[in-house]
């Protein structure tokens, strides 16, 4: 976990003085608690596999949205069953109301990781890696401010799924 240094500030004007507090954790914002947990990001940056560990460290089931005619309808189904980890392909981001309805039915996560660590994880020979990273800044271009209006939670995914795991347990555990 980061730590950050704790120290009361005093910055002295003519007229006023203004104190910084960094001593007491900052107000988050208002999130669902509906024990849904959705993971949004780029493919290779490990939503499927970072949901079946994290289904299995929270006690819930995972589940992906299917990428098909009515992600709406899959969406009520799966959240009828209860708490969940979610998978959220990025294609599904492209309706604002699908968005904003994600938003408003349980906490979404996007699993940030630069686009060379998801071209080495997504080929399958050093040969493929060049134009995957190319595929991969396109789509990041073009999905980064959909998964920037729609999240609530940020975790980088450039480590190892370890590493990412423990990062992400203790944003959910907020």
């Amino acid at each position: 976990m980061t730590r950050f240094i704790r120290r009361e500030f005093q910055v002295e004007e003519p007229d006023k003085v203004t104190v910084i507090r960094q001593d007491t954790p900052a107000e988050r914002p208002q999130m669902p608690g509906t024990g849904v947990l959705y993971l949004i990001g780029l493919p290779g940056s490990g939503k499927s596999t970072l949901a079946a560990r994290l289904a299995g460290e929270l006690g819930c089931p995972a589940a992906t949205l299917p990428l098909d005619d009515n992600p709406d309808e899959a969406l009520t189904q799966l959240l009828a069953n209860g708490p969940a980890i979610i998978e959220v392909p990025h294609k599904l981001l492209l309706g604002s109301a699908f968005r904003e309805r994600l938003k408003a039915t349980g906490r979404v996560l996007y699993l940030m990781a630069d686009v060379e660590t998801l071209a080495r994880r997504l080929a399958k020979t050093p040969q493929e890696e060049p134009q995957l990273r190319e595929r991969l800044g396109r789509q990041r271009t073009s999905y980064e401010p959909l998964f920037m209006q729609t999240l609530h939670l940020m975790a980088p995914a450039d480590g190892g799924l370890d590493e990412v795991l423990a990062e992400v347990l203790e944003r959910v555990r907020m």
